[in-house]
């Protein structure tokens, strides 16, 4: 099965994201809570795990979608690009504000919070507008003509 080329700075975006909360669970909020450090800091910290999963979702929804485009490509080979975007980012926000309005516990352990739901909601607009201008894949072209191909 051929596979999506990914653009590099997806694959960057991802890794850093998930290296930030990493950090951000086993080190920065673990001290801060120790420190009693309030305010912005600590809302900051407590809400950076809902825009990494906002940031993580859109990334993981779109590469399915354009996977399962390619996979399925004499039905769906004629969708834009943009409209897998768009459906990317609708999935995974049905996915997200529902979890943060507690309609389902499908993420763990879930407190609601104003500001994790800001964090998500900024999380998945930064990642729709980077895939809207830089794309999302590599060689879109020679994935398009695949599509048309075959």
């Amino acid at each position: 099965m051929k596979e999506i080329p990914i653009k590099k700075h997806i694959r960057y975006l991802f890794g850093i994201a998930f290296m930030v909360f990493i950090l951000n669970k086993f080190f920065l909020r673990p001290w801060i809570l120790e420190h009693d450090i309030t305010g912005i800091i600590l809302v900051f910290t407590n809400s950076i795990p809902n825009m990494i999963e906002g940031i993580i979702g859109t990334l993981i929804i779109t590469g399915i979608l354009l996977q399962g485009q390619l996979y399925f490509k004499k039905t769906l080979g004629a969708i834009k690009n943009m409209h897998v975007y768009i459906l990317a980012i609708i999935i995974t926000s049905i996915y997200v504000i529902s979890q943060e309005l507690k309609f389902h516990n499908l993420g763990g352990n879930n407190v609601y919070d104003f500001y994790d739901l800001i964090a998500s909601i900024i999380g998945m607009a930064m990642t729709f507008a980077l895939i809207q201008r830089y794309g999302f894949t590599d060689r879109i072209e020679e994935v398009d003509r695949q599509l048309k191909n075959e």
